[in-house]
């Protein structure tokens, strides 16, 4: 038998307090005067003999029931045979799993090259039928090393795989996403089967900081017989106090200017010097203004607005933060926001106060949108050809002359988005005209209040009603409608057809713009849609599409870039030097400053450090215990145990505190002391009970 916490074996020394208790005479209980003593002076008891322990059965049981709580608190346990665990450990193979954290944090000074030590060594000291996995995590998982490729090594040459392997692998700038590496851990554990005897060990070789992700394993059921080594790097660096930067958004200031919301968090209790948060220009790195000085005291964490500096509204920046010890974090990239404007050009001589035309409800439909901001105008052919960079789309409302049909061709074959409001057999044939196609024709209803039947929800149009919330039409009725009726092998798309399956919205991919047909016009009178609900919507969702697409933030995280691309042909390529023809469609890895081409115009994207791989405090070891874990304790590096023996690998075994969480022994020890003690309260209590009062002395007589 062992103990765990050996030195809780001093608390034996209580037992002194129930002897002194036993061995010390108790006073008379009641004292009687007599009037005849009133003038003797009181003298101290002459002790005519030794003191004898009162109660002694009570006094063994008050003793027993101190001792047991010291050794339970001592947490005892039994060990498994050592001879036998070694004659195991030594045939049995065995299958690990290391898991290579490669996150932003891992950049802190010599911890990466602290972890690939440690992976290296970790497998020189698997035996030759063990079998060995490698994965990198970060934001993803990657595989280094599969079980088939460590096996078909011969043993002598694995060191050196593992070498070859993390040769010029550094860091990533991503997240600490831990909970997905050891979930692909344990898939891998048990597709490595287990062997006769065999056991199955996760080893994580990481920095375990807080501000890593460990919820998802919450719950995941483990392997029986597996277990979990946790191998910390840079237990024996100095720490730091590091200060996170993370960027919040903008807000505007009481003057009327945009400012950067930050928050800054002091992680640690170390001093620090002063802070100072300085704007740079983004490409040349030149300071823009006098820095701002900080002071943050331990743990504390502090929201901050920096107005932009003076002519810096439409160029990156960089906001740069001096004086924390861990400088990996301390650059946040700033796009600033950029507001796209757009001009609706209204082909069609109607006034914008006239209800009885589409132009009138354009522009108050339109009217204080910010993010686009749309200017309806009219528009004429002799119109100035669109400028490079300007954003323009166009409405046509009536029938389209031959010149006017070549000049919006031109201009679809640019990039523009044209919308045709067919309400007339001469706006279809000018529909087709802008397709460069033929033998378009106006169809007819079966009735003259029609609903929209067969919906496209993922296309762009309506796929802001494809929740079912917002997907009910059945209220919109058209009085006029004009289905458009295509021939075979047309390039139309049908995005919605009326209830009788006539075509009533088509698009066609006309060179490198849209060109949208509706069929109907859009005033009361032919119907329903402008007064709707779901008017607004949808004419929003089409101009996005032809101002480039939906708002995207200019601002994220490495490692969010996926949720930033707006197609699958999106690319990208680094500021200032990247050109579209340079551009490519994998993903950024590094913070910094980016172009981003998508549908639409190119846009900049700025990409930092992720906030959560500032937070670098330890990662308790209770954590992994509430999380489930069948942890084999936090192991100290390799590099400092002693060389196992054949087969062998640090932790060989279970660690006694594994063992002794096993057995929970403890917990009966205290148990039984609980018991006794409630027996000791009953029996002391009966024993008070029984003890005589003293008989009352008899009236004197004379």
């Amino acid at each position: 038998m062992s103990l765990l916490a050996p030195w809780f074996l001093f608390g034996a020394l209580l037992i002194g307090g129930p002897l002194l208790a036993h061995l010390v005479r108790r006073a008379t209980r009641e004292r009687v005067a007599f009037s005849a003593t009133r003038w003797l002076d009181a003298t101290a008891p002459r002790l005519s003999r030794r003191s004898r322990v009162q109660d002694p059965w009570l006094l063994l049981l008050r003793l027993l029931i101190v001792l047991l709580l010291v050794f339970g608190f001592a947490r005892p346990f039994f060990p498994a045979d050592s001879a036998t665990d070694g004659t195991a450990a030594a045939t049995a193979p065995r299958h690990v799993v290391a898991v290579l954290d490669e996150s932003a944090s891992l950049r802190r000074g010599s911890l990466w090259a602290e972890a690939r030590d440690q992976v290296e060594t970790l497998a020189a000291r698997l035996g030759p039928a063990d079998r060995f996995v490698l994965l990198a995590a970060s934001s993803a998982v990657s595989p280094l090393i599969t079980a088939e490729r460590w096996l078909a090594t011969p043993p002598p040459d694995r060191p050196a795989l593992v070498a070859s392997v993390l040769d010029g692998r550094e860091p990533t700038w991503g997240p600490t996403h831990l909970d997905t590496a050891l979930e692909a851990a344990l898939d891998e554990l048990a597709a490595l089967g287990k062997e006769a005897g065999g056991t199955g060990e996760v080893v994580l070789i990481s920095d375990l900081r807080a501000g890593s992700r460990v919820a998802g394993i919450a719950g995941r059921p483990w392997p029986a017989g597996s277990r979990l080594s946790l191998i910390e790097v840079g237990r024996d660096a100095p720490a730091n106090a590091n200060v996170g930067l993370a960027w919040l958004g903008w807000i505007t200031t009481p003057e009327g200017e945009r400012a950067a919301r930050v928050r800054l968090t002091r992680h640690g209790a170390q001093a620090t010097p002063a802070l100072a948060l300085t704007w740079r220009d983004g490409a040349s790195g030149r300071s823009l203004g006098e820095a701002t000085p900080l002071s943050l005291a331990p743990g504390e964490a502090r929201v901050v607005g920096l107005a932009l500096p003076a002519g810096a509204s439409d160029t990156p920046l960089r906001l740069e933060l001096t004086g924390d010890a861990e400088p990996f974090d301390n650059t946040l990239w700033v796009v600033p926001p950029r507001t796209r404007a757009i001009t609706l050009h209204y082909v069609g001589e109607h006034g914008e106060n006239d209800p009885a035309h589409a132009r009138f409800y354009l522009t108050r439909a339109t009217e204080g949108w910010r993010e686009p901001v749309i200017t309806v105008a009219p528009w004429l052919p002799t119109s100035a050809p669109a400028e490079s960079g300007k954003l323009e789309a166009w409405v046509v409302a009536r029938a389209l002359t031959t010149a006017e049909a070549e000049t919006l061709r031109a201009r679809l074959a640019a990039g523009a988005f044209v919308l045709v409001l067919a309400g007339d057999a001469g706006r279809v044939a000018g529909a087709a005209a802008l397709a460069g196609e033929t033998g378009w024709s106006a169809g007819t209803v079966a009735r003259g209040d029609a609903l929209l039947g067969t919906l496209d929800w993922s296309h762009p149009l309506f796929a802001p009603f494809a929740d079912p919330r917002f997907s009910d039409f059945s209220r919109v009725r058209f009085w006029a409608p004009v289905p458009i009726l295509t021939p075979a092998g047309s390039a139309a798309t049908v995005v919605a057809r009326f209830d009788d399956d006539s075509p009533a919205v088509l698009e066609v991919a006309a060179g490198a713009g849209r060109l949208v047909v509706w069929g109907g016009d859009w005033t009361a009178a032919a119907g329903q849609w402008v007064l709707s609900t779901k008017f607004v919507p949808w004419l929003q969702a089409w101009v996005e599409r032809a101002a480039g697409g939906a708002t995207a933030p200019a601002m994220s995280e490495v490692g969010a870039a996926a949720r930033l691309t707006a197609s699958s042909g999106a690319r990208w390529a680094p500021w200032p030097s990247g050109i579209e023809g340079e551009a490519t469609s994998t993903l950024p890895a590094a913070p910094g400053v980016y172009s981003l081409f998508g549908d639409g115009p190119a846009r900049l994207v700025a990409l930092h450090t992720p906030a959560a791989e500032s937070v670098t405090v330890p990662l308790g070891l209770e954590t992994w215990e509430q999380l489930g874990a069948p942890i084999n304790a936090a192991v100290p590096a390799l590099a400092n145990v002693a060389a196992p023996g054949a087969g062998g690998l640090p932790p060989g075994g279970d660690s006694p505190a594994a063992v002794e969480r096993a057995q929970q022994g403890w917990r009966w020890v205290l148990l039984a002391a609980l018991g006794l003690l409630a027996l000791e309260s009953i029996v002391a209590a009966l024993r008070a009970r029984a003890t005589p009062a003293p008989a009352p002395l008899a009236p004197a007589t004379s």
